[in-house]
């Protein structure tokens, strides 16, 4: 996996990219890094901005979301379709819902050890299913525990956005459909639930595309990736060449595949994770160089003069770089739930790993030469 500042220096969904330009045009600033004009000093001023407050969240909308599984940045600072990306969010993540979508961009509230708010991308940010079902009007399929993303209310129903997974960082979709607005919370399901239809595991043909039809000889609606190993699949029917088959790992995708399937040799393998748990240090700490930090309790981190959030325990971060004034460019995290970009005060930094930051060599006093050497 490219490394969080390597990704977000990447597309339209650049961190460095567009932090970069803004920085540039801030005096005194080094070239991609956050500005930090002053403004805000010593303020709990986390999310604020000049502009007019967002409209409140709409009351057909729930108060808390889910972070739903996806790659690249998560959290920007702005709705605006440039405002830079400043973090990352893990799925399954609770956000608390602070304003109405905008340029399908929603303010959110992130709790836990880092505290922090920002704007989320829409399609991020949705709920559980309670029940195993199909999306409307898709071919995309539910079990109960799987995360989709919220588009829209309607009625009774739900626009939903559906990314079956095929484990790791593979998606398909999304698939846009409706499900029950009841069947969808922002906690996964308690006690026991009705499980999926039961089937066989088969692995797809190794190296090679595979097309999904709606129906045996129907219409195509996505093509599977060629992976080595190749996919497997839980095949539920098989007719006249053609396998019924629920694609994925949940979300699901549904419908018929043709080809030289072989049969798995044991039950279905376990999908990679998309992202690795940490253990002792945060995941992101992994995914980034620089020389590695314990950060205090209490510190606050500011982008572009905004404090932006304010590590409630204490922290991990890579450093970046250095900027004047005494303040660090740093990737932080303090769990593998939330990761994000900004600047720190030096002091607020204790070394575990890399080089101390080395002093200023003592001028030496000049020796007074000899008359012959003068």
């Amino acid at each position: 996996m490219a490394g969080p500042m390597r990704l977000l220096s990447q597309g339209g969904a650049s961190l460095v990219g567009i932090a970069l330009v803004l920085a540039l045009a801030a005096p005194g600033c080094r070239r991609g890094e956050p500005a930090d004009d002053g403004a805000g000093a010593g303020e709990d001023t986390a999310g604020s901005d000049t502009a007019a407050a967002p409209a409140p969240r709409p009351e057909s909308w729930p108060r808390v979301l889910v972070v739903t599984p996806g790659t690249g940045p998560a959290l920007y600072l702005g709705h605006e379709s440039n405002a830079p990306a400043v973090g990352y969010l893990a799925a399954g993540t609770r956000v608390r819902m602070e304003s109405a979508p905008t340029n399908d961009r929603v303010e959110v509230l992130v709790g836990g050890a880092l505290a922090t708010k920002g704007w989320v991308p829409l399609s991020r940010l949705g709920a559980y299913a309670q029940e195993r079902g199909r999306v409307e009007g898709t071919r995309a399929y539910l079990a109960a525990g799987d995360l989709v993303s919220l588009a829209a209310p309607e009625g009774d129903t739900w626009r939903i956005e559906s990314r079956p997974w095929l484990g790791g960082e593979r998606f398909l979709g999304p698939f846009v459909g409706t499900f029950a607005a009841a069947q969808l919370a922002s906690d996964p399901p308690e006690g026991e639930v009705e499980g999926l239809s039961p089937g066989e595991c088969y692995r797809l043909p190794a190296g090679q595309t595979v097309t999904v039809y709606e129906r045996p000889n129907g219409e195509a609606i996505a093509s599977l990736p060629a992976t080595d190993p190749p996919l497997a699949v839980t095949v539920l029917r098989e007719r006249g060449g053609w396998y019924g088959a629920r694609i994925g790992f949940g979300p699901y995708l549904t419908g018929y595949v043709q080809g030289a399937l072989t049969a798995c040799d044991g039950e279905m393998p376990a999908p990679e994770p998309v992202r690795p748990a940490g253990g002792e240090r945060p995941f992101w700490m992994s995914q980034e160089q620089g020389n590695l930090h314990r950060v205090a309790a209490g510190t606050r981190v500011r982008f572009h003069g905004r404090t932006i959030a304010r590590l409630r325990g204490e922290g991990w971060a890579r450093e970046l770089g250095r900027q004047d004034g005494d303040l660090v460019d740093v990737f932080l995290a303090a769990d593998d739930g939330a990761a994000i970009r900004g600047l720190v005060p030096a002091d607020s930094l204790t070394l575990v790993e890399g080089e101390a930051a080395s002093a200023p060599a003592p001028e030496e006093e000049e020796e007074e030469l000899p008359d012959e050497l003068q």
